[in-house]
């Protein structure tokens, strides 16, 4: 068993993430492209030139076609959160948040990056029943901190991350507030647009059906529809029920609509054996081990 995670991506030409583009897109694009340096000398305080130049590198062609994407090609709307995020970055730093910062709330594993899924996407773990702070407005630090980590990941073409979510055995008396969630929710909606790939639910637990009823009506139709449940045998016999499932190709007739939240499904349909640890259902024999894992996090 091992902490170190894996983080290069073994798909030698990763399927990408975007769309073409037809001519008028192209145009759009390439607009609010030449607009950037004008939309950075909006930002407050003044930015030096380190920070001109960091925002500029940023704001690329890339990173316009997500928010024109996320705002269905309006061209003001897109301009207007392009415009947020550069002051939201300008102020928050997200790239530059150090990481003993925020160390102390990785310590227990609640959150963890290993591996890549069968799209070349990074995976973002997440474990909330081994919460151990209560220092929210760090918790959130921390969220973001783990979200640059996954973009760094990324490989070239790839735009997303996979999130799964492990509920097992949680309740009340070990959860974030509702109003953390919401305020991270917030972030990623607004500042992370076209970011998030899918968002595997795994082994929910009676709290996630009242969780979810409580944030469901935040959350937009895009982030609902990449919601999927996956109940995970934790046993060798169950690991391999779920290989005979997808060999039998019965993995996507699991797919179906559930409460009206999200759909089921095989956690091995989003990932290969290989990039799972075993706890979600693979064959990757990783346990959290802090002392193994931040010091590779942290080299990204």
């Amino acid at each position: 068993m091992t902490g170190i995670p894996n983080l290069t991506c073994k798909l030698t030409s990763p399927p990408s993430s975007a769309p073409e583009l037809n001519a008028e897109q192209q145009s759009k694009v390439s607009a609010l492209l030449d607009e950037v340096p004008a939309l950075i000398e909006q930002l407050t305080p003044t930015p030096n030139p380190e920070e001109r130049a960091q925002a500029k590198e940023w704001a690329d062609a890339a990173c316009v076609h997500r928010y024109f994407r996320a705002t269905k090609w309006d061209d003001a709307q897109a301009r207007a959160r392009l415009l947020a995020t550069l002051q939201w970055r300008h102020e928050y730093k997200p790239h530059l948040i150090p990481p003993e910062e925020v160390e102390p709330e990785a310590v227990t594993g609640k959150q963890f990056i290993t591996g890549f899924d069968r799209s070349g996407r990074p995976q973002l773990f997440l474990v909330p029943r081994v919460e151990n702070t209560k220092t929210y407005d760090r918790q959130i630090r921390f969220s973001v901190f783990m979200l640059e980590k996954c973009v760094r990941l990324m490989p070239p073409g790839v735009e997303r991350l996979t999130v799964l979510v492990d509920f097992e055995n949680l309740g009340f008396f070990n959860a974030v507030p509702l109003s953390v969630s919401l305020k991270f929710l917030n972030i990623l909606s607004s500042h992370y647009p076209e970011r998030l790939g899918v968002c595997v639910m795994v082994n929910p637990s009676w709290y996630l059906g009242i969780f979810y009823n409580l944030l469901f009506p935040f959350m937009d139709p895009v982030t609902k529809s990449k919601l999927y449940f996956c109940r995970i045998e934790r046993s060798e016999e169950g690991r391999k029920k779920s290989l005979e499932a997808l060999a039998n190709g019965n993995g996507s007739e699991s797919i179906q609509e559930t409460s009206n939240i999200g759909k089921n499904t095989n956690i091995l349909e989003v990932s290969h054996p290989d990039q799972l640890p075993i706890d979600f259902g693979g064959s990757f024999d990783f346990a959290y081990r802090h002392e193994e894992f931040w010091p590779k996090l942290c080299q990204v």
